[in-house]
């Protein structure tokens, strides 16, 4: 007994001093877990508060001091009170860049190829509180986060619904689907106007599973889903159901519509105009349909519907249609790539339009006698050039703005007016208008026996030049889509579209009568022709011209941009990921 209270006696202040050292270890992991599990919060708020200021998201002015000074005021407000410097912050991209799954970090060399922010934090701790440091030493700790914000548009060029009327686009329609009577009925329009399309339904109704599935569909395939998507019974979908059979469209695809960046990152909610998807297959089957012929499509346009001021009648007119470039609908963050080029890049239809017009002013019979008062065949070219657009800048979401600010680049390529005809290339041959002015004929029975007229030959050729442009649409895009109207459309016109602000002047080249020079003895008889012809080109451009380009989203030397959709749900949090890069 004795022995063992002996013992007791020694083994009891060890056990003691296991029992405090246990419980001071077990104090100090929990103590040096909670520290981390706070470096964790601050680097995870200074994260996602920066992220506000990516080039995805940031809006058009962003820049790495203000990235900054968000991640540190953010992780301030979460209780950080080392350096600024101990905060290392980072922008880059956060992807999965090799396709096999995992995220990582990468930091990239300039800002504006942005879309997620780095941070991370290293911090030196005492091991024990109670024990000599120096004994047990210290700890490293280091935490990071990446946070990624986008804001995903859907934006086109491909066509605009202002002021379009059934006729033309069903004249279009026609022209693909080789049905000169083909007409496009007011409901058909209608529903095309108003319907965007959402990128998940079509899915489905395709039967993929996601973008990279659906974009080596074929064409047909499309026009097929959208018709079942808008009602097989419905008027817009037996138009879509035509569309879908129209020779060439098997050798269109998906992917040569819809332009899609970061193919597994779009929201499935995402939406695009079915009016602009349309307008882009037809152009696409046009494409396709051109070599077979002289390059040219034949648009049966019925003149009878035209209302042109000055015209008392044309006898015929030609209107033909060569595509250089279908449209696109565009799909994506505003952020350059790799290789310098903003990521999400729609196009405008390059496009040519030929014009043939039989034209007669003031034909009256008084039986001995006849007066025209001009008889004019009228050849016009129109080059329109296309042009395209790219998603430059995005100013977020935050706090109670429930919208986004959506900058686009507009780079508009050279058009043209002339008088000619279109090659099948597309390309110009000039040619000159001719015309009968003042023709009065005498009659002794059937012969006529005075015939005179004024003989005109008159030229036009008249470009607009290239020009770049950046464009901040007003107002702000909203997020919120209403279950009863859908998502917003928001359009923006070029004010300088169309042929209202061009001077389409038409230059006098010889004015004859019986073989005499009349531009020297009669200037105020050739002022008033030329001003004849200019009312006769403008209102035929203005009845013709002017609402086919608007018809395809263009103008001659403007452009017309679509936002129908904009999501911003694509944030990703990912704690510790893997960093790689350049290290910038």
């Amino acid at each position: 007994m004795r022995r063992q209270r002996g013992a007791l006696t020694f083994v009891t202040p060890l056990l003691m001093v296991i029992v405090v050292l246990l419980s001071t270890m077990a104090l100090d992991g929990a103590r040096l877990y909670s520290l981390r599990q706070d470096m964790q919060s601050q680097v995870n708020a200074a994260a996602t508060a920066a992220a506000d200021g990516v080039q995805t998201c940031g809006g058009q002015d962003v820049d790495m001091a203000t990235i900054r000074q968000r991640a540190l005021t953010a992780a301030r407000g979460q209780g950080f009170t080392g350096e600024d410097g101990d905060l290392v912050v980072q922008a880059g991209l956060l992807q999965d860049s090799d396709g096999d799954g995992d995220i990582e970090f990468r930091t990239m060399p300039f800002l504006d190829q942005s879309n997620a922010v780095h941070v991370s934090y290293r911090r030196s701790a005492r091991i024990s509180m109670l024990l000599p440091e120096t004994q047990l030493g210290s700890v490293d700790m280091e935490v990071s986060a990446a946070v990624r914000k986008e804001a995903v548009a859907t934006l086109s060029a491909a066509g605009s619904t202002a002021g379009v009327g059934g006729g033309l686009l069903g004249s279009l329609l026609g022209a693909v689907l080789g049905d000169a009577a083909y007409t496009l009925d007011p409901t058909s329009l209608s529903s095309l106007q108003n319907t965007t399309v959402e990128l998940g339904e079509l899915l489905n109704t395709l039967g993929v599973n996601d973008i990279a599935g659906l974009l080596p569909l074929g064409g047909d395939e499309l026009a097929g889903a959208l018709s079942t998507i808008s009602g097989v019974t419905t008027s817009l979908g037996r138009t879509l159901d035509d569309i879908a059979g129209a020779a060439g469209i098997e050798t269109i695809k998906v992917g040569d519509i819809l332009s899609v960046v970061g193919e597994s990152r779009v929201p499935e909610n995402s939406e695009f105009p079915l009016y602009d998807v349309v307008i882009s297959l037809v152009l696409n089957i046009a494409e396709q349909q051109q070599p077979g012929s002289d390059g040219i499509l034949d648009l049966p346009i019925n003149i009878d519907n035209l209302s042109i001021p000055l015209l008392a009648n044309i006898n015929t007119v030609d209107v033909g249609l060569h595509v250089g470039e279908p449209p696109t609908v565009a799909i994506g963050p505003a952020r350059r790539g790799e290789t310098d080029e903003w990521v999400t890049r729609f196009h405008a239809p390059d496009i040519t339009l030929a014009l043939a017009a039989d034209v007669e002013l003031l034909n009256v019979d008084l039986g001995l006698a006849s007066l025209n008062l001009a008889s004019l065949n009228i050849p016009l070219a129109v080059a329109v050039g296309g042009g395209q657009g790219a998603f430059v800048a995005a100013d977020c979401a935050k706090s109670n703005n429930n919208d986004v600010e959506v900058t686009v680049e507009l780079e508009r390529e050279v058009a043209r007016i002339a008088t000619g005809s279109v090659g099948p290339s597309g390309s110009f041959n000039q040619e000159d208008i001719d015309a009968q002015v003042g023709r009065l004929r005498l009659f002794f029975g059937l012969i006529p026996v005075l015939d005179p007229a004024i003989q005109l030959t008159a030229g036009l050729d008249v470009s607009v030049p290239a020009e770049n442009q950046t464009v901040t649409l007003d107002p702000r895009y909203p997020l919120y889509c209403s279950p009863e109207s859908g998502c917003a459309r928001q359009e923006w016109e070029d004010q300088g579209a169309g042929l209202g602000g061009l001077d389409l002047g038409v230059e006098l080249k010889k004015v004859e009568l019986l073989g005499l020079d009349l531009g020297v003895l009669l200037q105020p008889i050739t002022d008033a022709l030329q001003a004849l012809l200019n009312g006769v080109v403008n209102s035929l451009a203005q009845a013709l011209i002017n609402p086919l380009l608007q018809t395809l989203g263009v103008g001659l030397g403007g452009i017309s941009v679509t936002v129908s959709g904009v999501d911003q749900s694509n944030i990703q949090l990912i704690e510790n990921v893997a960093v790689s890069g350049d290290g910038t």
